[in-house]
């Protein structure tokens, strides 16, 4: 009887293509990957349709807090991580940069120094899209999976979602993908002009302007 009830409820959440979906609602680091890549490899359709976009963006206009930014998930206060990729995600799903809450957005990141100032993770969706550039991002290098797994540092040796973000940020920062249409495509230009640092000698000069481990990162731009 148990086992009757388990397979009647777990038919009743069974979606529509056959999979089971699981809830992740919260992070504001995990959506804007999704619509990021989805935007770099053309907006398919079967990927994310015209619903999906309208509803996730008035999923970010909703959780915009009243300082104009965004947190790292919905009960945090407003951070350069969460703010830059909410931003950026409702540009590239269609919401105009005139719209209100793309300037109350901008005005957040420009009070706090601009995306210099957000996280590596998010400097990391920033290059894929064109808009900065690989040299200015921390090494991932995907050489580290060619050491031997007995080494104490083997990628696969990380905690799981470290090594399964590690495998693809490597792979992407050691061909330095781009995204093709990234000198024609105007929601990235425009994307530039409004807040981001595309030039790399200013980019290096304010990161090691501001950090107390200079040599650590000049040794990162090395590598």
């Amino acid at each position: 009887d148990a086992m009757k009830k388990a397979v009647h409820f777990y038919s009743m959440i069974q979606t529509e293509d056959r999979h089971w979906a699981g809830d992740y609602g919260g992070p504001h680091f995990l959506m804007p990957g999704l619509i990021i890549a989805w935007y770099v490899m053309g907006k398919p359709s079967l990927m994310l349709n015209e619903e999906q976009c309208a509803l996730m963006a008035h999923y970010l206009k909703v959780h915009q807090q009243s300082d104009g930014g965004w947190g790292s998930h919905i009960e945090s206060p407003s951070t350069m991580f969460g703010t830059t990729l909410c931003y950026v995600s409702l540009r590239l799903l269609g919401v105009d940069k005139n719209d209100e809450h793309m300037k109350r957005g901008r005005a957040f990141i420009q009070r706090q120094g601009g995306v210099l100032m957000t996280s590596s993770w998010a400097k990391f969706w920033l290059c894929v899209l064109g808009c900065m550039e690989w040299e200015g991002h921390d090494s991932v290098p995907p050489e580290m999976w060619l050491l031997p797994n007995w080494f104490p540092f083997h990628p696969g040796r990380l905690w799981c979602h470290c090594r399964m973000v590690y495998l693809p940020m490597g792979y992407l920062y050691g061909s330095r993908f781009i995204y093709d249409k990234a000198e024609t495509d105007d929601v990235v230009l425009s994307l530039r002009n409004n807040f981001i640092v595309n030039h790399m000698n200013q980019f290096v000069g304010q990161i090691l302007a501001i950090s107390s481990h200079r040599w650590i990162i000049i040794l990162q731009f090395l590598l």
